[in-house]
């Protein structure tokens, strides 16, 4: 539902109150009018704008992640969950349901009846588009923009053939497992040389975990690729030692041109990484605001992203953003990556700014691999 809509439902206390936080002048008694002149001021762009900069760290932080999540509504217990996420992100002292008291005094939200007449919060729809637009525009400045790039790199498409070489390097060698479970390093060096992007093996026996069941020995790229297979039973690691095609696995071989293999591939990163960066879904959103048609450098959109960002034990923040987001949406097609007076620029390609929107990326369950 749009603001107008919602603001008709309402009732009286509650738009007095939004009436007292944007500073309406108008007659008190007619709701008509009360409503007409919130339209007015909120969907102004200096008022909007002015009211932005008077809001905490911790009330703007919690605007984004009630208005970067898809959802167009919240049961109470969502809204003090998201009201502690904004607390702990800037260090701050304030009471999550002060936040969602904030949250329904500035028209944020709406109090609704859902389903089983449970109350339920609705987000006004049209207001949500407005300040996303707003927080672009109010991004951008900060950040260092060209509109060409002479050189770039792209890998659209070039996972998902990977994901075939893999099987079919299966289906015509023998691979044998370590006890651990892990691919002969000799063999693995075999296979990384028949992929479209080239790969090292983990050279270090670095502190490598969190983002995947064979991450500890596989590089970044391919460890995606074989854990997608595996949970997706392409391949299975048998009793006897032996990583074999499954007939799923041949199935897909046979059929290998499937359009929507890409976005599945996008999808399952999501759901395998956000175990790690618990923000990464409100970082794509952030990304895509910006960068669906500009090329953005990555020192200056890094800067903006952080806030979001833990670090995750020995990688930094700049690291997790660098090597775990940026680098990734680049092998699985959703970005470009260039580079232009030693600096480096980042861009999303027409199917990276699809996916980010393209699926409920809030909603989706994790995928944890033992």
């Amino acid at each position: 539902m749009n603001l107008a809509e919602l603001l008709t439902y309402a009732d009286i206390g509650q738009i007095h109150k939004i009436i007292d936080s944007y500073q309406c002048q108008c007659d008190r008694h007619s709701k008509t009018e009360m409503i007409q002149q919130l339209i007015f001021t909120v969907f102004n762009n200096k008022n909007l704008q002015n009211f932005f900069l008077e809001l905490t760290e911790t009330e703007y932080i919690y605007l984004q992640l009630l208005y970067l999540d898809s959802k167009n509504k919240y049961t109470i217990e969502d809204l003090l969950a998201k009201g502690k996420q904004a607390v702990a992100l800037t260090n701050s002292t304030a009471k999550p349901r002060e936040l969602v008291l904030t949250a329904l005094k500035n028209g944020w939200i709406f109090a609704g009846v859902g389903s089983q007449h449970k109350l339920t919060y609705l987000v006004p729809q049209d207001f949500r588009d407005k300040v996303l637009q707003l927080l672009k525009e109010l991004i951008l400045p900060a950040l260092q923009i060209k509109n060409v790039i002479s050189y770039y790199r792209e890998e659209s498409n070039l996972a998902v053939g990977d994901l075939g070489n893999l099987l079919k390097h299966l289906q015509k060698e023998e691979v044998m497992l370590t006890n651990e479970g892990y691919i002969y390093k000799r063999q693995l060096q075999g296979i990384l040389k028949k992929l479209l992007v080239n790969e090292e093996p983990v050279k270090v026996l670095a502190w490598r975990f969190g983002y995947g069941r064979r991450y500890n020995e596989y590089p970044d790229r391919f460890s995606l690729l074989y854990d997608y297979a595996y949970y997706h039973n392409l391949l299975i690691e048998d009793q006897r030692g032996y990583l074999l095609v499954t007939p799923k696995g041949e199935k897909l071989l046979n059929n290998p041109r499937n359009p929507e293999m890409d976005f599945k591939l996008y999808q399952f990163w999501v759901r395998l990484y956000k175990n790690t960066i618990p923000y990464l879904q409100h970082v794509l959103r952030l990304i895509d605001l910006v960068a669906e048609s500009n090329w953005i450098e990555i020192n200056s959109l890094e800067k903006q992203l952080l806030v979001w960002i833990n670090q995750h034990y020995y990688e930094t923040k700049e690291q997790v953003f660098r090597e775990r987001i940026v680098k990734m949406l680049v092998h699985l097609g959703a970005a470009q990556i260039g580079n232009e007076s030693n600096s480096t620029y980042l861009r999303l390609t027409d199917a990276g700014h699809t996916w980010i929107n393209g699926f409920d990326n809030f909603t989706v369950k994790k995928i944890e691999l033992q």
